[in-house]
């Protein structure tokens, strides 16, 4: 049995919701919250395994809302379930813990079938909302690289060849000094706490093996 708790601020959207989703066996709608504040209250007293979040309510958000609900139930997987196909909100509500995102446009059939699935550890996102979040994080990435100076990009790959900062040196003919100086500039650019990091973020972008023009 999956256990659902309803959030949205509208008693009709919760009675509807209520009403199909009752009509599967394998779904129990345990309770419903008109505000974020109420949700969090409910889901600490029944950590659900599902939490159907509506994004825009008046007061706390729905964004606030899921880090609210997961601070308190981190075994609950929020779905975020709004009319809002705007990128900006879709990144911070993933950000905040909701598992999956999806319109309230899509069928009953897919509404059942994300709760299933988000309450199994899986994400669904809508395909309107997953093609532009891809576009959103290939534009913050180009922007990220962009930001980098061409010497930052070379110690950035050397990096991900494994090579020390006394090695680095030596390759680009600079001092170590300099090379610490490159190491910690670029970290601090695209928000990365160790080589380590960096050394991922350069093959993830397909950087080993490109030489600066």
């Amino acid at each position: 049995m999956i256990r659902v708790l309803l959030v949205d601020d509208h008693a009709v959207v919760r009675q509807g919701l209520r009403a199909y989703l009752s009509l599967h066996a394998d779904i129990d709608v345990c309770a419903e919250a008109g505000s974020a504040e109420h949700s969090a209250k409910l889901a600490k007293e029944l950590s659900p395994d599902v939490a159907l979040v509506d994004l825009v309510m008046p007061g706390v958000n729905g964004i606030e809302a899921t880090r609210m609900i997961r601070g308190v139930s981190p075994h609950t997987r929020v779905v975020i379930l709004t009319s809002s196909s705007d990128d900006e909100q879709v990144r911070p509500a993933l950000e905040a813990g909701a598992i999956s995102y999806q319109l309230k446009e899509i069928s009953g059939a897919e509404l059942v079938d994300t709760v299933r699935r988000s309450a199994r550890g899986e994400a669904v996102l809508n395909p309107k909302i997953a093609a532009g979040l891809v576009r959103t994080l290939r534009a913050s990435e180009r922007t990220e690289l962009s930001s980098l100076s061409i010497r930052e990009r070379e110690v950035l790959m050397l990096i991900a060849e494994g090579l020390t900062n006394q090695s680095i040196s030596e390759r680009l003919g600079i001092g170590e000094a300099t090379v610490k100086t490159h190491v910690g500039n670029m970290l601090a650019k695209l928000d990365l706490a160790d080589r380590t990091q960096a050394a991922v973020w350069a093959w993830r972008h397909g950087l080993l093996g490109k030489s600066e023009n």
